[in-house]
């Protein structure tokens, strides 16, 4: 073989001419591309650069360096783009900008570009279409290995749900509503009022000859009485059905969605496979689909891979045959063995799950991970090799349905809390319309028993009028009282503000404007309310909606867009919201597509470099870097862009540029779980780096070779049931190159792959030797982005040198190759971590012992075996992870998830760290020890010997056995002896302004909690991104420190030593009850899963908070918590189709988690929406509660204005039907325009109340109602007098106490005297009517002035006065219109006096109000301070 190193017999194998590629169509790109024609191009930017390289022009000009004959060359073309191009490209790319959070289809090639020829790779639309169809072998029994046809599984899946719906039809009968409803103590209180008003009818009409016109109005009145009460009963129940039907409506609508409508075959999702999105791959009729875990029924075969969390109880089918697939390019042409059989003989008679009773039977419980540990501690070489013959996917049948707990969890009539206005409502009625209506009801019987004592039976002898005065009078006085038109004014303002909220939602995710603040609003102010978007609400769809929900009985559930307005209590429980919890990550409040955040590459004096990258929506290709001199590693940078373009399928090389994160499209998450990262399509920063299409062309696809290792030891501690389990993979693909005839190889993955992988490493300017000086670098890099919450894809490559007049020389495009590299002992532990650097800077060989923060974070990794580096990490299997070499299948070191006693975990206390393992395994793979191997090379330095890498690298290669082409000996060789390109790292940034959301909610008086599944570090990492304290008392770990598997060891020391946090939720409440409320203030738990999160919540609702839950609507580990919240939101974390054309599998599994849910947001939602939302629903709320205030202060004006007419021995200053009038009509008319009301400017900066003291105060209230009624209650009765004295004909005052109707009893009087009184009662109403118009105004805010809250700029309201008093000057026309006297004959200045009286008595509301203010700025002030501290036990201050 040739001495010269490989890289650079490469280039000796093309012609040295080439000419510049252009494309006149490609989009504008950063100041430099990169134009690789040949093999040439590619593989010499990791060899020495030939001296006189001219540094990138900055006119454009395209700049050619001569060829040389030794080391090289580079060829770099820098473009700019034509005026005229640029204006149109811009204009392209501008029209084509979209949001980083989209989730698109992935474009993919159609075809071959006219100069490149890739393999056949499953595109994104294959995907969309599932996966390729299974057939099964004649000698399987029939139909046992093809599964469920999909109307089998719908039918189950019907069936089960009606089969629990029926469980939860046992609704009590129509007269267990009536007896419940008439023993309450408004109908006992009506039915007495009716019962009164029927005796003195009756008595009236026995007595009296002739009967007297009253006593029509006396019949009129008890009829109408008994209608409300029938009325009233029938809302009643009416609203219990409703409330108990709402969500089995929904559940009814699900099952008649799956009776109609035909699924989608599989689809698979657009984005990457994130924890918030609950899938499972099923085989159905032979074909396997992916669908959401809550669509798969009993009896399903189900495919898991290691990583995968069973979504219920399954069981491994080892004893099934093996499958044939050729049609699918995810499996190996020919027969495809499924399960070993564990060479037993075929029993004819199966058990009932299918499984000869001669075989072991492994199963897996809802939640519980996938491992190599299932099939025990150390895996036989059989399941070694089945797992090989597999290629990872196993499969498992379904013991249960998902579904039917679901619908349990959803159907169960516990009740969520009850709200605070309904609360207060409550209290409401049993102070007001209970105690309040009793005591007016004695003082009134009371006066009126004294009046007919001493007037009536000793002075006049009136006895007759006993019956009117004790029976009737008293019920006037309380009428008002009585909630007659309550009920159904809570049903008429419900179904509106309902219909405004949902149409309002609708509108919002509709519309493309964006966010802005008002006008009158600094957006620097600290105290500035959240950005609203300005969209216009069309009244007729809010009518239409208020309409059907007023009149709706039961739609069936088929309008989810209705929400769940009465179980949820849809705007009480927004508008009360102090709590936002979100239970899930990826998709919801973080991009689904992990970004790039930052990008290590080696430099030529040993030192690594961060450069910062961030995303950048006005940026050609949605990111850019960060630093400014970033061009100066670009020889470094150009390898990691040529295989981030190389290595995916999205699209590259045709026109379109994508600028949004979209998925990588490889096959290697269908054999194991993979995270984010490595799913991740990095060719946009490929092309940001500078490279153009043209560059990818003379590169052909030749070979994929998929590399696992699942069999690794147990990592020194738990791994925790809340962590993500992963197996260490790398995908390496072999290129050909046109020009050259060459092969490389081009590799990325898993950074303990890769790097165990690697010998050598590219520094921008020749290959090196990969140190234990660059393996602490690395190792310390990778372990610092682990405990940031980042996760890190490494990159290699190596040239592949082959004989290309060989037959065997062919690949066989058609298949990839499964390499399963085998377990390997635990090496010793290296220590040592590095801090993250924010800005791009170069790591140093050695840490600064002096450096502080070093310190403190070192300290804090290398205390006991409770602080080890790995135990922050976020995911243990990143670390600990040992591949490569030749080692023995039958291993006795335990696996994931195998069991672990406290002397295994102090034994493996040092053999964490990655960077001792990788030094013994660069010795292993020379046979040599490495502590050896590196004396030896500093022996050799010592003796004046040069070390040369690239002589070391040749030698191996000389050495090596040549292994033919596509043999498994050929790919297990051809992934090892790589060199180390460099590192990227990635987090799930969060969504475009969820930062600021959060902070506005703060604002708002609402506090975010976010539930981690990640430990400590990792959860405050991504809270840090959220914007959220990570400092003092600041997170708590809801996971159980008794829990074997619970989580972590506990908290970290460096930062909450001496902070008394509660360790697990079953510790919460008594830390709550004994020590302090800190965990009310915290806005961060971690270790936390869904049970734990869902206790949480009812921890939060038993102290008053009221919860609003948001979470992916495709998780299922979601529902508990969104049942059991105040308030739920399902977000979509992917973008669904909602018509039924466009439906899937997806849709209606959404649907189905999102049952309980009284709201659903689309995945391109901004969260503002919600803001906006509760925004509207507080000013909604607050009209709902100052309408009742209104209401309830005007009604009680009405018993107090009888009352004093008692007093006066007068007759009543309203009749029962007037009461009724003013009640039913005019009362209602008022404080129904409330709800038009224009916003508070402070509506959003108001602290909410807690839902635990529904009413405060009430003495303070009850003397702002003397107050402030005192002078209009005061005005009216004199009207009334005066009127009844001008009518009676009467002089003098005389009349006050004893004057009118005194000659005869009340029964008896002349019709002169009822029409004088009839006179009286309706110009009292008159003036009554006119009062409340002009007090209206004044409840529309309850602390804002009229000056400060201008009640004229409701138009609504300003158009019901008018009609209120039209409509009061009706009826008094109506009711004295064949009367004897004429207005005309009252004086001037009465009209005057009454008219302007508001004058006076509108001063005294204003000092009223700002009293008021006073106090409600003390408590809010109190709710403030309360709300921002957080010191508890060994507070810092």
């Amino acid at each position: 073989m040739d001495t010269e190193h490989p890289l650079q017999e490469l280039e000796h194998h093309q012609d040295h001419q080439v000419q510049r590629l252009t494309h006149q169509d490609s989009p504008p790109s950063p100041s430099h591309r990169i134009q690789m024609s040949t093999a040439s191009d590619a593989v010499a930017i990791l060899t020495d650069q030939p001296e006189g390289i001219v540094p990138p022009s900055k006119h454009g000009t395209t700049i050619q360096t001569p060829t040389t004959p030794t080391k090289g060359f580079v060829r770099q073309s820098f473009e700019q783009p034509h005026p005229e191009n640029m204006a149109g490209q811009t204009r392209d790319y501008r029209h084509r900008i979209k949001s980083q959070n989209s989730n698109e289809p992935i474009v993919m090639d159609e075809a071959p570009s006219r100069c490149s020829t890739q393999v056949p790779r499953q595109s994104e639309d294959d995907l969309e279409r599932g996966i390729q169809e299974i057939t099964v072998p004649m000698s399987e029994p029939e139909g046992s290995f093809s599964g469920h046809t999909t109307d089998e599984a719908i039918t189950k899946l019907i069936d089960i749900a009606t089969e629990v719906l029926n469980q939860y039809n046992t609704q009590s009968t129509s007269l267990q509503h009536f007896v419940k409803y008439i023993t309450s103590i408004s109908s006992i209180a009506t039915v007495i009022a009716i019962l009164s008003l029927l005796a003195f009818y009756i008595y009236g009409t026995l007595t009296a000859k002739p009967s007297p016109p009253r006593l029509i109005g006396i019949i009129v009145e008890v009829a109408i009485l008994a209608g409300i009460f029938v009325w009233n009963a029938y809302i009643n129940r009416r609203d219990l059905q409703l409330r108990g039907r709402e969500v089995k409506d929904r559940v009814r609508g699900v099952i008649m969605e799956l009776e109609t409508i035909r699924l989608q075959p599989g689809q698979e999702l657009k984005i990457p496979s994130i924890p918030s999105v609950s899938t499972a791959r099923v085989i159905r009729s032979g074909v396997v689909r992916t669908i959401p875990s809550n669509l798969l029924v009993k009896g399903d075969l189900i495919e898991m891979v290691y990583g995968d969390v069973a979504p219920c109880r399954v069981l491994c089918m080892l004893s099934r045959h093996r499958i044939e697939h050729p049609n699918s390019p995810l499996y190996t042409q020919g027969t495809h063995p499924a399960h070993h059989q564990n060479q037993l003989p075929q029993e004819s008679n199966f058990s009932k799950h299918g499984t000869s009773p001669h075989v072991r039977e492994f199963f897996l419980n809802r939640k519980e991970p996938f491992q190599p540990s299932l099939f025990g501690a150390s895996p036989s070489e059989e399941k070694q090799k089945l797992y090989n013959e597999s290629k990872g996917r196993y499969t498992f049948e379904v013991l249960e349905t998902p579904l039917e707990r679901i619908l349990h969890t959803v159907l169960d009539p516990a009740p969520r809390p009850i709200s605070l206005i309904m609360k207060q409502y409550i209290l409401v009625n049993n102070i007001i319309f209970f105690k309040v209506m009793v005591a007016v009801t004695i003082l009134a019987f009371a006066i009126n028993l004294l009046r007919y004592v001493l007037k009536e039976v000793i002075q006049l002898d009136h006895e007759s009028n006993g019956v009117e005065q004790l029976l009737t009078l008293p019920v006037y006085a309380a009428l008002p009282l009585l909630p007659l038109s309550l009920p159904t004014l809570i049903q008429i303002s419900k179904a509106y503000t309902n219909a405004t909220i949902l149409v309002l939602f609708n509108t919002l995710q509709i519309s493309k404007t964006e966010y802005e603040d008002e006008q009158d609003v600094d957006e620097f102010d600290v105290e500035a309310p959240p950005p609203t978007k300005n969209v216009t609400i069309e009244t007729k769809e809010v009518w239409k909606r208020f309409w059907r929900l007023l009149t709706r009985w039961g739609s069936g559930g088929a309008d989810f867009d209705d929400g769940l307005t009465r179980s949820t209590n849809l705007v009480e429980s927004l508008g009360g919201i102090t709590v936002i919890c979100s239970i899930d990550k990826e998709g919801t409040i973080a991009t689904a597509f992990p970004a790039v955040d930052q990008v290590l590459v080696a430099t030529e004096d040993e030192e690594m470099v961060v450069l910062d990258v961030l995303e950048d929506n006005f940026s050609p290709n949605g990111l850019r870097f960060e630093d400014k001199d970033w061009e100066t590693y670009i020889q470094s940078l150009k390898p990691i862009g040529l295989n981030q373009l190389l290595n995916t399928n999205c699209g590259a090389l045709s026109a379109p540029r994508r600028r949004e994160p979209h998925r990588k499209c490889n096959t290697m998450h269908y054999h194991c779980r993979t995270r984010a990262a490595q799913q991740t399509c990095l060719c946009r920063l490929g092309r940001e780096i500078g490279f153009t299409k043209e560059a990818l062309y003379p590169f052909t696809l030749e070979k994929e070779i998929m590399c696992f290792h699942p069999y690794l030891p147990m990592p020194p501690m738990t791994f925790g049931k809340l962590a993500t389990y992963e197996i260490p993979t790398m995908l390496s693909t072999i290129y050909h190159e046109q020009g050259s005839n060459g092969y490389l190889v081009l590799t990325d993955g898993h950074v303990e792959c890769v790097v165990e992988c690697c010998t050598e490493y590219w520094n921008g300017t020749g290959v090196q030797d990969l140190s234990d000086t660059m393996l602490k670098k690395v190792s310390d890099f990778y372990q610092t982005a682990a405990v940031n919450d980042l996760q890190c894809v490494a990159y290699a490559y190596r040239p592949l040198a082959i004989e290309m007049d060989q037959d065997s020389a062919k690949f066989d495009p058609s298949i990839f190759e499964f390499v399963t590299l085998p377990a390997r002992a635990l090496p010793e532990a290296e220590d040592g971590q590095l801090e993250s650097s924010s800005k791009h800077e170069t790591i140093p060989e050695q840490q600064e012992a002096g450096d502080p923060e070093k310190a403190a974070m070192t300290s804090a990794l290398q205390t006991d075996h409770q602080d080890i580096a790995i135990s922050s990490l976020q995911d243990q299997a990143n670390v600990v992870i040992d591949v490569g070499g030749v080692g023995d299948g039958g291993y006795d070191g335990q696996q994931y998830g195998a069991p672990l006693d406290e002397a295994a975990v102090t034994s493996a206390k040092a053999e964490t760290g990655p960077l001792t393992r990788w030094r013994k395994l660069r010795g292993m793979y020379q046979g040599e020890n490495p502590d050896q191997d590196q004396g030896d090379q500093d022996q050799d330095q010592d003796q004046g010997q040069e070390y040369d890498p690239l002589q070391a690298h040749e030698d191996e290669e000389e050495m090596g056995p040549q292994a033919p082409v596509n043999s498994q000996e050929f790919f297990e060789e051809a992934v090892q002896g790589q060199i180390f390109l460099g590192m990227t790292t990635l987090a799930h940034q969060p969504k475009t302004n969820v930062c600021d959301f959060i902070e506005d909610l703060g604002l708002a008086g609402i506090r975010f909690v976010y539930f981690s599944p990640a430990s400590e570090r990792e959860s405050k990492a991504f809270a840090n991104r959220l914007g959220l304290e990570t400092d003092w008392n600041s997170c708590i770990l809801l996971s159980s420190a008794s829990d074997p598997f619970g989580g972590s060891t506990g908290y970290l020391e460096s930062y909450d030593i001496k902070a008394q946090l509660p360790r697990g939720i079953e510790n919460i409440r008594p830390h709550l009850e004994n020590v302090d409320d800190i965990p009310l203030h915290v806005s961060l738990f971690a270790e936390c899963g869904p049970e734990a999160a869902t206790e949480m919540i009812k921890i939060f609702q038993d102290y008053g908070e009221v919860v609003c839950c948001i979470g992916s609507s495709l998780n299922i580990d979601n529902i508990a918590a969104f049942a059991k919240a105040d308030i739920s939101v399902g977000m979509e974390p992917i973008r669904m189709g909602s018509s039924p054309e466009s439906r899937s599998a997806y849709s209606l599994g959404a649907k189905i988690n999102s049952l309980p849910c009284g709201l659903t947001m689309h995945s391109e939602t901004s969260l503002y929406a919600l803001t906006q939302v509760i925004r509207e629903a507080r000013r909604l709320l607050n009209s709902q509660r100052q309408g009742v205030v209104f209401m309830i202060a005007s009604f009680m004006s009405i018993s107090l204005l009888l009352l004093v007419s008692y007093c006066f021995l007068l007759p009543p200053a309203m009749t029962g039907y007037q009461i009724l009038w003013l009640m039913w009509i005019i009362v209602p008319l008022l404080i129904l325009s409330f709800f038009f009301s224009p916003h508070e400017p402070n509506t959003m900066t108001m602290m909410p109340s807690k839902n635990t003291s529904p009413l405060k105060d009430l003495p303070r209230f009850i003397i702002y109602f003397l107050a402030r009624f005192i002078l209009p209650i005061g005005m009216c009765v004199f009207v009334f007098l005066y009127v009844l004295q001008v009518y009676d004909g009467q002089e003098g005052y005389s009349f006050i106490f004893n004057s009118f109707g005194n000659g005869r009893p009340w029964l008896s009087w002349t019709e002169d005297e009822q029409w004088a009184l009839l006179y009286a009662q309706n110009l009292t109403m008159v003036v009554w009517v006119w009062y409340m118009i002009w007090m209206s105004s004044t409840f529309m805010s309850r602390t804002l002035s009229m000056r400060s809250f201008m009640p004229w700029k409701n138009k609504v309201w300003i158009g019901t006065c008018v009609t209120s008093f039209i409509l009061q000057l009706a009826f008094c026309a109506i009711s004295v219109f064949q009367g004897p006297h004429r207005i005309r004959g009252l004086p001037w200045w009465l009209f005057v006096i009454a008219f302007l009286w508001p004058l006076a008595f509108l001063p005294v509301q204003e000092v009223m109000k700002a009293r008021d203010m006073k106090e409600c700025v003390r408590a809010q002030k109190l709710a403030k301070l309360e709300f921002n501290t957080k010191l508890g036990m060994h507070s810092p201050l």
